[in-house]
């Protein structure tokens, strides 16, 4: 009987993980997909009603969980923003969450909480333009020049036509340097 218990025990294990690791239903991608679209057209109800049946195929669907605290983030929702950000984390280590994460700490003015995050989220992956923008503004606002320095010529090797990176030189010329910042 012991063994029994312990083998369907691994059983359900496997049976769990396997399911979270399944390949998507095709519906759900689809369904965050029209959600993701409705938010960049500023249709927020009609992106949280897609991106909420999307996780009904699949509650551990990282992406829709991202998508649907960036719709919270827009709404003001700040704090069910942050849970649903780190629920995204909890089922895959998700670059976007991160960016989020400090786009919110951001929002509410804790700037080495925001730094951290967006690090977290450029050193997952370096080219990850969102983040290493948010960085670099994270850090001019916390004063850390020679860092901003050093994230805003790496934005320009990324991409040399980026606006922030062309705002930026335009102001302090093509070659930020340091105090000279600000």
């Amino acid at each position: 009987m012991k063994t029994f218990l312990v083998l369907t025990g691994l059983v359900s294990v496997l049976l769990v993980g396997c399911w979270i690791k399944a390949p998507l239903h095709p519906d759900a991608q689809r369904l965050n997909g029209l959600g993701a679209h409705a938010m960049t057209e500023g249709r927020l109800v009609e992106a949280e009603d897609s991106l909420r049946l999307s996780l009904e195929y699949n509650p551990c669907y990282a992406q829709a969980l991202h998508n649907l605290a960036a719709v919270a983030y827009l709404q003001g929702d700040l704090v069910r923003a942050e849970s649903l950000e780190h629920a995204a984390l909890a089922c895959e280590p998700l670059v976007q969450a991160f960016n989020g994460l400090g786009a919110i700490a951001f929002k509410r003015g804790l700037w080495e909480e925001a730094e951290q995050q967006f690090s977290r989220a450029v050193e997952m992956d370096p080219g990850y333009l969102d983040a290493r923008r948010n960085l670099v503004l994270c850090l001019l606002l916390m004063k850390e020049h020679d860092e901003a320095a050093i994230q805003l010529g790496r934005l320009k090797v990324l991409s040399p036509d980026d606006p922030l990176f062309l705002t930026l030189s335009e102001i302090f010329g093509d070659k930020p340097q340091g105090e000279g910042m600000l």
